[in-house]
């Protein structure tokens, strides 16, 4: 059970960073995004569509001006987010009129699915550089990887990205519609998500993105690491008392954008009783551990350890506990808000420490 005084304080700070998370998620939801499917006919872009939003293209009304060959589609009835599907880029704006031209002038992430079957063609190669002309981020799925034999994937892989000159951080191998016998389900499907929940983030339309997508635990993903990450930032402000509010607000909204991502409201009640029974039953081990690593950094009792060394380790400790809230947080919600007390506290730590372990390795490379 959390002890009551760390409890109090965490709920105090929760309660009170609510009302700035209710300005930010009312910005964020207000915003509107366009997603660009391109590719060859083969290439899988419906596929993608379907394993990414778990709807069939096909059945969702083109908005006027869209042409048989580029559809532009609202995934929500309030058009905020729209969807274009096109073979290419370069030659589709002059047949569609004005308003789907200023869609695509729009555009805020582009996809382009790549058939790996039939290989890279002049054509893609001619898309890609129109795409990049126009300052947009585009991710290169290789997509019916499956089809490719093992031992043969890695050669193809790094073959066709130069081909088509793009950089392996902006490439994703994908079976969105894999054989039945060489895979349950649609491949590399987290790896996208996570590539453009990463580029949203800046354009603070992550939020948006996730909130459509099929599979809810992965959606999340993307939120949960950007979180984690500001939280790192936040904890390392060296002003008593800043980091603790900045990194509580931060926390307050990844339970929050979770919750809205799962298409459920918690009221601020519930959301300070989370961060109070996650943080003040779980912190107990961070605290040990905080305080074995400032030892072992040169700290002696009664001295003095140096200023670098706190913030490191605070900035470690907000960023583990902000990403085991938000892996608590989905895993809740997911249980049909079932999972509590130990079970759940048991998640967060789980969470915590590997986060915290990974970011320890990524450090030394």
């Amino acid at each position: 059970m959390a002890d009551e005084n760390d409890s109090g304080a965490v709920r105090a700070a929760a309660l009170e960073a609510w009302t700035g998370t209710e300005v930010a998620l009312a910005e964020a939801m207000a915003q509107s995004l366009v997603v660009a499917f391109l590719g060859s006919a083969s290439s899988g872009k419906d596929s993608a569509i379907r394993a990414l939003f778990g709807l069939d293209f096909g059945e969702v009304s083109p908005i006027p001006g869209s042409t048989s060959e580029l559809r532009v589609s609202k995934l929500d009835p309030d058009g905020k987010i729209l969807l274009v599907n096109a073979p290419g880029f370069g030659d589709v704006r002059a047949e569609v009129d004005q308003s789907v031209r200023k869609v695509l002038d729009s555009l805020d992430i582009v996809v382009y699915v790549v058939n790996c079957e039939g290989g890279a063609t002049v054509d893609e190669r001619r898309d890609l550089d129109a795409i990049r002309a126009i300052d947009r981020p585009v991710l290169v799925c290789l997509n019916k990887i499956d089809l490719i034999r093992t031992r043969e994937r890695e050669a193809f892989v790094a073959a066709t990205l130069a081909q088509l000159g793009v950089d392996p951080k902006d490439a994703v191998v994908t079976a969105f519609d894999p054989l039945p016998q060489l895979a349950p389900a649609p491949l590399g499907v987290e790896y996208v998500v996570r590539w453009i929940g990463d580029r949203l983030a800046d354009s603070g339309k992550t939020l948006l993105f996730a909130k459509h997508l099929r599979n809810k635990a992965e959606a999340c993903d993307p939120i949960i690491q950007i979180a984690a990450r500001n939280a790192s930032i936040a904890g390392a402000v060296p002003i008593p008392g800043a980091d603790l509010a900045a990194v509580t607000a931060i926390q307050v909204k990844l339970i929050r954008d979770i919750a809205i991502v799962h298409g459920q409201d918690l009221d601020r009640d519930m959301v300070a009783f989370i961060l109070a029974e996650l943080l003040a039953g779980g912190m107990r081990g961070f605290a040990r551990w905080a305080m074995n690593a400032a030892k072992a950094a040169g700290m002696l009792p009664g001295g003095a350890i140096a200023e670098g060394v706190i913030l490191a380790v605070s900035a470690s400790v907000a960023g583990a506990t902000t990403f085991g809230v938000g892996k608590a947080t989905v895993a809740w919600l997911q249980s049909g808000r079932k999972l509590e007390g130990d079970a759940l506290r048991g998640v967060f730590d789980l969470a915590a420490f590997a986060y915290k372990d990974k970011t320890a390795l990524a450090g030394k490379a």
